[in-house]
């Protein structure tokens, strides 16, 4: 009976404090990522860890700092002319959805200009309700710290963790999280791939058609690529509404773009990414996806694959056996110091 009471006050500080945890638990993700990066370089030039781990984190702010001094600007142009765009596109496509008497019947009961700000500020909008709240600006700062700092000590923060559970559970506890950091790794570095990937197809076929706002355009795919199966969907329809502020033939070529890339991903890209890196079974990913979103809204849409994949992997290596165990499971502890133990001869 006290451990279902246990479990029930555990599960409900963990509801109280979800958005919370998530910040923490995005902190880790971005912390396994320049581990991995960090492990990569080190193997592969030879350097010390410390100095691995400085020059990754040296190449990503660089970056990002060339990023945003060569195409910033550009992206801040075309990312304020998206909103008017987005804008005259509903209302094309609703004046020619009136045309027909099919459309004035079936949304004879529906206001669907009201659906967008009579202002054509809704990017403005809503960017500024996101930066409003306090766990957006706060809550990247902490993450990007924890990720950070966890990235520069991984394994202090990993003893420090096993060393409060009891001897006889360090060994299992010690298999799972290895086998969290390196699923967790290959996980990120996968996703990173294809984001990189179809953001680049994007923008460069919307470059080569001619398609207005193609950097702004491509960003979004990019970014929205991190949530699999709704991300794509959600990137696609801000395209098609530019497309249609420029005729059919220019819907037609933004719909033919987003299918070849979206079949290249799926056939090509994922399933090469996916012998390196973890494959998680659609149905579950999309379940998961709607589960956590009703429970923690976007948040919970966003982490729900790791979430998942983090789940999987911990009940498979808490369920094997001692034989089955990864061979990365055992990680030995190194003893407290002992004050009065003379030092060991050099």
């Amino acid at each position: 009976m006290a451990t279902v009471f246990l479990l029930i006050a555990i599960g409900l500080l963990v509801w109280a404090f979800a958005n919370v945890l998530l910040v923490i638990f995005a902190g880790g993700l971005f912390a396994a990522f320049l581990t991995g990066l960090s492990g990569s370089v080190q193997r592969h030039l030879g350097l010390g860890e410390k100095t691995s781990y400085a020059v990754v984190v040296a190449t990503v702010a660089a970056i990002l700092g060339f990023g945003g001094y060569f195409l910033g600007s550009e992206l801040a142009t075309q990312f304020d002319a998206l909103g008017p765009r987005m804008h005259q596109a509903w209302e094309k496509m609703l004046d020619e959805v009136y045309r027909y008497e099919w459309g004035r019947i079936v949304f004879s009961e529906t206001n669907l200009r009201a659906l967008l700000p009579e202002d054509n500020k809704w990017v403005e909008r809503v960017t500024g309700a996101f930066s409003m709240t306090i766990g957006a600006i706060a809550g990247l700062l902490i993450a990007i710290f924890i990720g950070l700092y966890g990235a520069a000590t991984p394994h202090v923060y990993r003893r420090g963790f096993l060393l409060l559970l009891p001897p006889e559970e360090r060994p299992r506890t010690g298999a799972v999280l290895n086998a969290i950091g390196t699923t967790m790794r290959w996980w990120l570095i996968g996703t990173f791939a294809r984001m990189s990937v179809v953001g680049l197809l994007v923008t460069f076929g919307l470059w080569l058609m001619d398609i207005p706002l193609a950097l702004a355009l491509g960003l979004i795919a990019f970014v929205l690529d991190f949530v699999p199966y709704f991300g794509p969907v959600l990137a696609f329809l801000p395209a098609l509404l530019v497309g249609m502020t420029g005729g059919t033939s220019e819907v037609f070529s933004v719909l033919l773009l987003y299918l070849a890339v979206q079949s290249a991903e799926n056939y090509v890209v994922t399933p090469l990414i996916d012998q390196y890196s973890v494959s998680l079974p659609p149905a579950l990913t999309i379940s998961a996806q709607v589960l956590l979103g009703a429970m923690l809204g976007a948040l919970g849409v966003i982490f729900a694959t790791p979430l998942t994949a983090i789940a999987l992997v911990m009940v498979q290596t808490l369920r094997a056996d001692e034989e089955t165990l990864p061979a990365i499971a055992t990680r030995p502890i190194p003893p407290l110091p002992d004050k009065n133990r003379p030092p060991a001869p050099t």
